[in-house]
């Protein structure tokens, strides 16, 4: 099988991780209040995925995209798990938007359906939109993965 690693994004390479977004109509990045990685496969740019800061206890994990030429090899799922582990800002909350049918993959990595906490004003809107009939027509869910020590407020 194929190695999967994953590198910190380099501010130099915003041009071409923002022209790889725009080809799938992905919100641009900012390398300001985002923490950015490169999935790479036997040294070939292969996905990418990102953390963006909300708050000093919040981030939205999103972003993640995987080259169509190397599906399959589990570059999502290296992606995600970097990210998940990295708390490059601190936070203590991982918020993310995922399509529903994309539920069992985030579970893997703690992610759960909301239930009682205090949600961003920046998720709630976002979400909303996801879920406006014009924009995606697909159910987007909205997760959460807390640190261990709040895990009890989940279902």
């Amino acid at each position: 099988m194929k190695t999967v690693t994953i590198k910190h994004a380099e501010k130099h390479e915003l041009d071409w991780i923002n022209a790889k977004y725009n080809e799938i109509d992905f919100v641009e990045s900012n390398y300001e209040n985002e923490y950015i990685v490169i999935a790479k496969v036997e040294n070939e740019n292969a996905g990418l995925g990102r953390l963006v800061k909300i708050d000093d206890n919040n981030a939205e994990l999103g972003g993640i995209y995987t080259f169509p030429n190397f599906r399959g090899l589990g570059v999502a799922e290296n992606i995600v798990q970097n990210l998940c582990e990295k708390k490059p800002f601190g936070e203590s909350n991982i918020w993310c938007l995922p399509f529903e049918n994309l539920l069992n993959f985030y579970s893997k990595f703690g992610f759960k359906i909301y239930n009682s906490i205090k949600v961003p004003e920046k998720i709630i809107r976002k979400l909303e939109w996801c879920n406006s009939e014009s924009n995606y027509g697909k159910k987007v869910l909205l997760l959460c993965k807390k640190n261990k020590a709040n895990l009890q407020q989940f279902v």
